[in-house]
């Protein structure tokens, strides 16, 4: 599971610096950066709505390193 979650937050921080990328490269002109964006946002929640069901079932307990 932790191995899953580290993953997904590099994924997230991929996201969120090809987004910046897209930003200073096409300055504005094009729709790259609200994509990458908008997919940064939709893994991020997807991440945080697997921990929350995770945390649920016992699959991760709260304070166990």
């Amino acid at each position: 599971m932790r191995i899953f979650v580290i993953a997904a937050l590099l994924v997230i921080v991929f996201s969120l610096a090809s987004a910046l990328v897209y930003l200073v490269k096409d300055k504005g002109g094009s729709s790259r950066t609200v994509k990458a964006l908008t997919w940064r946002i939709g893994l991020s929640f997807t991440l945080f709505l697997l921990l929350m069901i995770a945390g649920y079932t016992g699959l991760i307990t709260p304070g166990r390193l």
